[in-house]
Order: C-alpha cells, then sequence, then structure tokens
C-alpha cells in the first residue's frame, strides 16, 4: 500500500558511482563491503539503508549512489572512506518483499501519477530501508521524494 511521508533520513554511508544498469549488481556488493566495518559505527540503527541519485533521462548513464546504515544523530568521527548523509522530504513510500523491488517501484510510480504528485527535482535522493525478517526474505521500504502535498 502506498502513502506519503515527511521523513528524515540520517545515515553513516558509503558513496560510490557506477552505471543505472548495473546498480543490482553493484548495490549488494558495496553493501557487503559497507557492512563489513559498520561495527565501528557507535549510534548504528542496524537498519541497512540504500539511497540514490535518480536517474534523469535516457542519456543519464552513471550515477551515484551510497549504501550505508541509519543512525541515531550525527558521529563526529566515522571509519576512513564513509561519511554522514542526511535526507529530509516528502516522500511517496511502499513496503514489501525485496525479492518484488520492480513490483514495488513499479506500483509505487503508478501511484504516484495516479495520484497527480510531482517528483522532486534530481538534488533529492531516492531512499531505501531494508528490514531483516526472520526465515524469509528481507522487506524493503521504499521512498521517492515528491513535492510537498501542499504543492501539488
Amino acid at each position: 500500500m502506498c502513502k506519503v511521508v515527511s521523513k528524515e533520513f540520517q545515515a553513516a554511508v558509503m558513496r560510490n558511482r557506477g552505471l543505472f544498469k548495473d546498480y543490482a549488481e553493484l548495490v549488494p556488493k558495496a553493501a557487503q563491503h559497507f557492512l563489513q566495518q559498520a561495527h565501528h559505527i557507535f549510534n548504528r540503527t542496524g537498519l541497512e539503508v540504500s539511497i540514490y541519485e535518480p536517474k534523469i533521462g535516457e542519456n543519464h548513464l552513471e550515477g551515484t549512489f551510497f549504501v550505508g546504515l541509519l543512525v541515531n544523530g550525527k558521529e563526529e568521527s566515522l571509519p576512513e572512506g564513509m561519511e554522514y548523509i542526511r535526507a529530509e522530504n516528502s516522500y511517496a513510500a511502499i513496503r514489501g518483499k525485496v525479492t518484488e523491488m520492480e513490483r514495488l517501484y513499479s506500483d509505487l510510480n503508478q501511484w504516484i501519477e495516479e495520484q497527480g504528485y510531482q517528483y522532486e527535482g534530481p538534488e533529492h535522493y531516492i531512499v531505501e530501508v531494508y528490514y531483516p525478517v526472520e526465515n524469509d526474505a528481507e522487506d524493503v521500504e521504499v521512498y521517492i521524494p515528491i513535492k510537498n502535498a501542499a504543492e501539488k
């Protein structure tokens, strides 16, 4: 079920770049690399996060993405190669199984269009938060930045 939320995300992350078409392989590899050093982040929540620059057209082939953990406030000292990122916006959101990622994005984009919302500019990132589930594929919540509902 899709919904609109105003939310702030704070995360300790590693910055990466790659071709959009390769994200399905690049993002999990980058996340595994990040998690090897995650124990050095003292204010971590335990929830993994991926944050993406949105693709803004067919000629936009390469993008920046971040993998990391949500944190409780800004930590002054992060391990080498990590940075703090904060994203705050109104988002259209949907939650489901990570194995259904393509359908989740399709459903959410269709819902955004049907509701008449506008995508926020390219300076606002798409956020995915991953929730561990026992004996099953993990859940993911996808957040796509939209213009404030009052600005529709």
